[in-house]
């Protein structure tokens, strides 16, 4: 089965400083836990700890995601309690009542293509965030920096003579043999060099003064070992990998930090091998700190000089060497804080930050996962095609319907298969392609397709599963699948009317066919007119009333959709993209509905710039002119898309004539769905975050307690059903 609903994230820079934290955070708390230790082990830490900041985009990519709440948007409101109606007077519904209102005198908007003079479109001009901006500058600078510093060290190194003493190089070579070092390291001497320094990331080098000409054979001993424990731990290499990924997080404040304390642990980590190897402390303090009087490092190299005063400052270094006791480095310490660094880089790489969510608000939990790739052994029942309508009865009972192939599926509340409903034909009881599926309360399930089937409950059978009555429709089928509404034993069929030609302000006209116990009544409900549906596409008139389709142009990136359904009184609740209004089936306006509070969102001026220069491809692509085509959206032809995002995606009725308001998600959480819902009466009732990408089309069914949708397999392309349980606040 479909194993995974959530679409992985796109990395962002908060989602990669809170990543960040998590590791960060975890790093100083086990150094700090590590405090008394071998230095060796924190010095595993430091290098382990960049390494994984260098590799959390890749990690957060590969692996799952953990949503880690932070703070509300500030581009969203709380929801508030409203009062229920605006702009018309309160009226009292009775369940077995028609709604009889006076309609106001301001005329209701009309949608339809009104000629709108054409215009060039313009493109907004393409910025660069702020934010992205200074940490770019940031980067460039720190980056730009560590190149300088391994430019100067490649120019000590070219002016550098070989080392030419014999007896030092003897020690050397008795040095790298001793700590396994494999391969030459080169030993060169220069006047530049002040103080002792290693450096080459790849090919090894120890640069040495002048003036060790004139050292002790101890001083040498103590100089080469210090310098080839450098070596033998490849610390030029993980003190550059430490200066990108400051270089990368250098906004982060505990970056620097962390900087500081890999380089204390280096350098007592050397100490630490020095004096392990011999060295008696005193005699260590007394060369450092006559190495250090002649060190002059002002100058950025990409090196680890012997004598620098900086990190870590050389009192409290020599004060440590002193007072040090014998620690060897603990292999079981060692694995230790490598496991425990590595859970912690883990866990912040799959961290995914979420906008946290307000009191009313509450997720909904997976109750059922219902089908299968095909890829592997699979049964054909949990397979689907082209899901075209799911539903669920009051027993839990879910209902698929899917047009390749064309069948209609019963699933129990758990997901597991019960039966199959009818079959592909085109008689009674059979369906081609089965476009919308409605459960009644009395048990039957009506099935609409090339007719109108109805399914009822056989004495041998829990599920329906006999067919008790079919209906033709009057004219051709409606292959689109808005959902169906039974009122008082009325079944209303949506359907639509494409526009009689191609005339300008002509448009498709939107109603529900009502049908009764005998069949078609010959009566519609017209839905009004109500700014822009978006659900004509535009095409290029070859015919009267048709013609070669064109995609992406009926509506305007963000631009407010109309949207509307069916309530159990019978009426039609719908929006424009910002108010929701009540008509009755004449068409009069009952009231308006005052939703929660939601502030308006920007469109955010990249996402603005990019639509708006792919549609300018889109038009350049067009083998006619613009203006030629039938049922584009007056913003495309002004040249213009909104500044703002629409209060809402999307409205559905669910049962009990709740309101289903589908909002714009927050950000950072794109792949859940959002939900305001509303009593009939204008109440809010609560919040509802379904925790998966459903489609949009089919539209999801809103139950008491369950909400059954349909996802998409990103990596196969196929659909799957999922059914969600939920609690509203009291």
């Amino acid at each position: 089965m479909i194993g995974s609903l959530l679409a992985a994230d796109s990395l962002s820079m908060p989602g990669l400083v809170i990543r960040a934290t998590i590791l960060l955070s975890a790093a100083l708390a086990l150094a700090w836990l590590a405090r008394k230790g071998s230095a060796g082990v924190r010095h595993l830490l430091w290098t382990m700890t960049f390494a994984l900041l260098l590799g959390l985009p890749v990690l957060s990519l590969l692996g799952p995601s953990w949503d880690v709440p932070i703070l509300p948007s500030p581009g969203s409101a709380a929801p508030q309690r409203p009062s229920p109606l605006m702009e018309a007077p309160a009226v009292d519904v009775a369940r077995d009542a028609r709604v009889t209102l006076a309609a106001p005198d301001t005329p209701l908007p009309k949608a339809g293509s009104a000629a709108v003079a054409v215009a060039d479109p313009v493109l907004p001009p393409r910025s660069i965030p702020l934010a992205l901006l200074l940490w770019g500058i940031g980067c460039t600078a720190a980056l730009a920096s560590l190149g300088v510093g391994a430019v100067r060290c490649a120019r000590l190194v070219l002016a550098a003579s070989p080392l030419r003493d014999p007896i030092g190089l003897r020690q050397a070579e008795a040095i790298r043999r001793r700590l396994g070092i494999r391969g030459d390291v080169r030993l060169l001497v220069s006047p530049a060099a002040t103080t002792p320094m290693t450096g080459g990331i790849w090919r090894p080098v120890v640069l040495l003064p002048t003036s060790s000409a004139e050292w002790s054979r101890e001083r040498w001993s103590v100089v080469l070992t210090h310098e080839m424990t450098h070596v033998y731990r490849r610390d030029v290499l993980r003190q550059f990998m430490a200066r990108v990924v400051v270089a990368i997080y250098w906004i982060h404040p505990l970056t620097w930090l962390a900087a500081r304390f890999a380089a204390v642990a280096r350098e007592e980590a050397c100490d630490e091998k020095v004096l392990a190897l011999g060295t008696r402390p005193s005699d260590y303090a007394t060369h450092l700190l006559a190495l250090a009087a002649d060190a002059n490092t002002d100058r950025p190299v990409l090196s680890l000089p012997m004598g620098h005063r900086a990190h870590p400052p050389l009192e409290k270094r020599i004060l440590t060497i002193l007072n040090a006791h014998p620690r060897h480095r603990s292999t079981i310490a060692a694995g230790l804080v490598a496991v425990a660094i590595s859970i912690a880089g883990m866990s912040a790489a799959v961290a995914r930050p979420v906008q946290s969510v307000s009191a009313d608000t509450v997720t909904a939990v997976v109750a059922a996962r219902i089908g299968d790739t095909g890829v592997v052994d699979a049964a054909d029942e949990y397979i689907f095609g082209k899901v075209t309508s799911v539903a669920a009865d009051q027993h839990g009972r879910v209902y698929v319907a899917d047009r390749r192939p064309p069948s209609v599926r019963a699933f129990g509340d758990d997901g597991q298969f019960i039966a199959w409903i009818g079959r592909e034909g085109e008689g009674p009881g059979e369906f081609m392609w089965p476009v919308d599926i409605l459960p009644a309360a009395n048990g039957e399930l009506f099935v609409r397709g090339q007719r109108i089937t109805i399914f009822a409950t056989s004495d041998s059978s829990v599920h329906p599963d006999s067919v008790v009555d079919t209906w033709r429709l009057p004219g051709y089928d409606n292959t689109r699948s808005p959902r169906a509404r039974l009122v008082d034993g009325v079944y209303y069929y949506p359907d639509y009317l494409p526009p009689p030609g191609d005339r300008e302000g002509e448009s498709e006209r939107y109603l529900y066919l009502k049908f009764d116990s005998r069949g078609f009544t010959g009566d519609t409900v017209w839905v009004p007119r109500m700014g822009n549906p978006g659900r004509n596409t535009a095409h290029i008139p070859y015919y009267p009333g048709g013609g070669r389709m064109v995609y992406g142009l009926h509506i305007a990136p963000f631009a407010p959709r109309t949207d509307w359904d069916m309530t159990g009184l019978g009426t039609i609740i719908m929006s424009d993209g910002d108010q929701l209004r009540e008509f009755a089936q004449d068409g009069r306006l009952l009231r308006t509905i005052d939703g929660p509070a939601v502030k308006r969102r920007a469109v955010p001026r990249t996402e603005r710039a990019d639509s708006m220069r792919a549609l300018d491809a889109r038009i350049d692509s067009l083998p006619v002119p613009l203006e030629d085509l039938v049922h584009v959206a007056p913003e495309i032809l002004r040249g213009e898309i909104p500044d703002s995002l629409p209060a809402f995606i999307s409205i559905h009725v669910g049962t009990s004539d709740r309101i289903w308001v589908e909002r714009w998600p927050a950000e950072g959480m794109a792949s859940s769905r959002h939900y305001d819902v509303l009593e009939y009466d204008g109440r809010y009732a609560g919040s509802l975050v379904v925790p998966a990408p459903l489609l949009a089309d089919p539209p999801p069914f809103f139950g008491e307690d369950t909400i059954v949708g349909v996802v998409m397999d990103p990596t196969f392309e196929v659909h799957s059903v999922v059914s969600f349980r939920f609690r509203l606040p009291e």
